[in-house]
C-alpha cells in the first residue's frame, strides 16, 4: 500500500512495504511502526529523534495535521496518542467493549478535530463493521456507525 493525503496544511505519505514496517512521511517526521516499537526521525536529517519501544501488534497510524501528535493503532483493544512535540506517550485509550481492530488504518479528519478509528466484532454469524469517530482535545468516543466491509480502511 502507497497513499499520499494532503490536507491543505501538508502532505503525508503511508508506505507499507511489508507486513512488519508501516512508515508515515510528514513535512516534518519520517515514522516507522514496527510492531513493537515507533521509531521518530527528523525528515530533513535523517536522524533519528526517538524510538518508543514495549508494544505489542503496533502496525499502522496516521499524523495529525498540524504534525504535533502522531496515532498508534494496534491489531488488537487500543491506540495511542503520541506527542510528537516532546516524543512521549500521551494517552492509551481503550476500543469499545467487543471491538477490535484488526489490519485496518484509522486516520485524522483534515482538520485534526475528529480521529476516525475503524473497528469491528464477531455478532450474529458474521462481522460487524462500525467506524468510531473520537474528538481529539481528550480522545473522547463522540459517535459509532455501522459501516459495509467496502468501507473499512484496511493496510493489507
Amino acid at each position: 500500500m502507497n497513499k499520499t493525503t494532503f490536507d491543505g496544511k501538508g502532505i503525508r505519505v503511508f508506505d507499507c512495504d511489508s507486513r512488519w514496517d508501516f512508515a508515515i512521511n510528514t513535512d516534518k517526521f519520517i515514522i516507522h511502526i514496527t510492531g513493537g516499537s515507533v521509531v521518530i526521525s527528523d525528515k530533513k536529517t535523517g536522524a533519528k529523534l526517538n524510538q518508543i519501544r514495549g508494544y505489542n501488534y503496533l502496525y499502522t497510524g496516521d499524523v495529525k495535521p498540524d504534525e504535533t501528535e502522531l496515532f498508534a493503532l494496534e491489531n488488537g483493544k487500543h491506540f495511542y496518542i503520541i506527542s510528537l512535540e516532546d516524543f512521549t506517550q500521551k494517552l492509551k485509550v481503550t476500543l469499545p467493549r467487543s471491538y477490535e481492530a484488526i489490519d485496518v488504518c484509522g486516520s485524522f479528519s483534515s482538520d485534526g478535530e475528529i480521529l476516525y478509528v475503524p473497528v469491528h466484532r464477531w455478532r450474529n454469524n458474521g462481522y460487524e463493521y462500525c467506524l468510531c469517530e473520537y474528538e481529539t482535545k481528550s480522545y473522547s468516543l463522540v459517535s459509532m456507525k455501522e459501516i459495509p466491509y467496502s468501507q473499512v480502511p484496511r493496510w493489507i
